[in-house]
């Protein structure tokens, strides 16, 4: 399994999406991560919640610290989400869990939550394991 730091370091080196919005990976064990987006401008909405397209890439980042943390690529093959109400107070969390591990697909949920608390989507996420190393190096 990938230390905290290696996780880190590749999403800042090959993920810019989530770099640019803000998304921290602050734990990632082998059943749980939790992920967090300190909303701002280019994430709000007209109506000054947070995006539900953000939201999605929040969890998506969830799911993927999860599951590349033994090292190896996973993809997102399916997401079902429901979001549950307006993301307005910061920062957002995400955290992913696994429901089932397989030897190609996996599944996870991803429960997204407020700054008090307040459960703000939920998602359902099947992976598929490529197999593939992830680049740890400068790549």
């Amino acid at each position: 399994m990938l230390t905290l730091e290696e996780i880190r370091a590749h999403f800042r080196r090959h993920d810019p999406v989530s770099s640019s919005l803000g998304i921290e990976v602050l734990d990632v064990g082998r059943e749980y991560s939790l992920v967090e987006m300190p909303p701002h401008g280019c994430q709000l909405n007209g109506m000054g919640a947070v995006h539900d397209g953000a939201v999605f890439i929040l969890a998506d980042v969830a799911f993927a610290a999860l599951s590349n943390a033994n090292g190896l690529y996973c993809t997102n093959a399916q997401t079902s989400i429901s979001f549950v109400r307006s993301g307005r107070v910061g920062p957002l969390r995400g955290e992913a869990r696994v429901l089932r591990s397989g030897k190609l697909l996996s599944t996870y949920e991803v429960r997204v939550t407020d700054a008090e608390g307040g459960l703000v989507a939920v998602a359902t996420i099947t992976g598929y394991g490529v197999g593939a190393r992830l680049p740890l190096g400068d790549a």
